[in-house]
């Protein structure tokens, strides 16, 4: 065997060596990562909420929601990745020195980064303006965008079009036509310029709260509507085409009864669900029932289903998703209970008849409530929202992980069992950063050594991160914390 030949087989026995051994790792890390259902909180001192949940093309989650905690103004927009275990991967900031929420958010297939929208003081024409914000991967900003009028602006949901631009649907009192309108704008995802902008509504108040690319091909529009229906507001669903034009419109309610929308899917046959709160009050004076109803893809009636539950004065549906496998619809139920136990949430499940199947509640002795769910890739669910209970200073994120038998699990590991398995220093690796758990600030040394054991570099950090080289070359390492012997092996790719 010539010398070139013999150098090339020793490459190729090296490739496969590192495939076997990185597939290895990476079953190991899977199931390390394995954790079907669990209970955490996530924030600072200050008031952190947590609005809209996706989970990423790498099993993690990542929450957009509000922060008074971090950033650079009275509140500022909140991205937060969490691993599969819930424990916190990075945080990121967006915003001015003014009002910044996030209220909904995308995954972008282009770079595995994300789009969310929501609301700005910091930015725009005058009090709320609609803000729209594109980053990578990693959080960082690509791009920020806001638009509205001299008055209040808000920015609800936020999908793909057809041609793979953004929309965003929301509520604007800087009207066309009534005191509140519905908007819907179309946003380049490449500039976060504005394609196009239009306003609907009546004289009354006017909104919209969900959007969905439906299967018809159209933008379907969820929201409220006290123009075209009864005044004390009724379910409005709105389709416009990719250029912004009206379609359809239609409203759901009972007469002279208050009912309000909050979101909503098409399941797995076409239909539209449609969840929110019946007023059972005689003057609509705000004593709320959970309540759904489901028309098919144009709008037209089908079902409807009402829960009194404990027939306290504030219970709703407050959002929606299919469960991955079967035709089932998972709700959040808020449930505000009479005596001390206060807000709960509640995983809720429906059949696809609107038929009843189980409930559970969750949460502290305080407030709680989920503002999002979502089924999992592991045929569970996740729910995101806000906790004031668990001892907490001031609000903090709530995020619930469910597995597949849901309601029936007799116990999901709590936030002190959740922080049990946060060894202190244990450490992980993503997108080129060594992250651990350092919350004592402590000062750590540290050792990077290859696959020949040699160390590349060492160092030391007060930090709970440890950046890695870029440009190393790609191999198998091992990063060392000394002080604890505590080792992680990697990958750099």
């Amino acid at each position: 065997m010539k010398s070139g030949d013999i150098f090339k087989f020793c490459k190729e026995v090296e490739i496969m060596r590192l495939i076997v051994i990185f597939s290895l790792l990476l079953s190991l890390s899977l199931k390390a990562q394995l954790s079907e259902k669990f209970v955490t909180t996530l924030g600072g001192a200050g008031i952190d909420i947590g609005y809209g949940i996706k989970e990423t093309f790498d099993g993690h989650y990542i929450i957009v929601g509000s922060t008074t905690s971090f950033g650079m103004g009275a509140s500022d927009a909140y991205l937060i990745l969490v691993d599969s275990i819930g424990r916190r991967v990075w945080e990121r900031t967006y915003g001015g020195t003014s009002a910044d929420i996030g209220k909904n958010i995308i995954l972008n297939p282009s770079d595995s980064g994300f789009i969310f929208t929501g609301y700005t003081t910091s930015f725009g024409n005058g009090g709320f303006d609609v803000y729209v914000v594109r980053t990578d991967k990693s959080g960082t900003l690509m791009w920020q965008s806001s638009f509205g009028g001299l008055d209040w602006d808000f920015g609800s949901d936020i999908t793909f079009a057809q041609d793979g631009d953004v929309v965003v649907v929301g509520s604007t009192y800087s009207s066309k036509y009534g005191k509140k309108d519905g908007i819907v704008a179309k946003i380049d995802a490449n500039s976060g310029n504005i394609v196009w902008q239009k306003k609907f509504g009546g004289d009354e108040d006017d909104e919209f709260v969900s959007v969905k690319l439906t299967n018809d091909g159209y933008l379907t529009l969820a929201g409220n509507t006290k123009s075209y229906g009864d005044i004390n507001n009724d379910f409005w669903i709105f389709k416009v085409n990719n250029t912004g034009d009206s379609i359809a419109s239609s409203k759901f309610g009972n007469l002279n009864k208050g009912e309000r929308c909050y979101d909503f899917i098409e399941d797995n046959y076409g239909d539209l669900v449609f969840c929110g709160s019946f007023d059972t009050s005689y003057y609509n004076i705000g004593k709320n029932i959970a309540y759904v109803i489901k028309t098919n893809v144009s709008g037209n009636f089908i079902l409807e289903y009402k829960d009194a539950g404990a027939f306290t004065d504030d219970d709703k549906f407050l959002a929606i998703t299919n469960k991955c496998f079967g035709d089932q619809y998972f709700l959040s139920r808020k449930v505000n209970h009479v005596g001390p136990f206060g807000i709960d949430v509640q995983p809720y499940l429906l059949n696809h008849n609107l038929v009843y199947l189980e409930v559970n509640t969750y949460g502290s002795l305080k407030e709680d409530e989920a503002f999002d769910v979502i089924c999992t890739r592991d045929n569970g669910y996740a729910m995101v929202g806000y906790t004031k209970g668990y001892g907490l200073i001031s609000d903090d994120i709530l995020l619930i992980k469910l597995d597949s038998s849901l309601l029936n699990a007799e116990y999901i590991v709590g936030i002190k069992g959740n922080q049990g398995r946060k060894v202190e220093k244990e450490i992980y690796y993503f997108n080129n950063v060594v992250h651990f758990q350092n919350q004592k600030k402590q000062f750590l040394s540290y050792e990077l050594l290859n696959s020949l054991g040699r160390i590349i570099y060492f160092g030391s950090t007060t930090q709970n991160f440890i950046e890695i080289d870029p440009n190393l070359d790609s191999d198998i390492y091992v990063i060392r914390i000394v002080e604890s012997g505590v080792k992680l092996k990697f990958i750099k790719d």
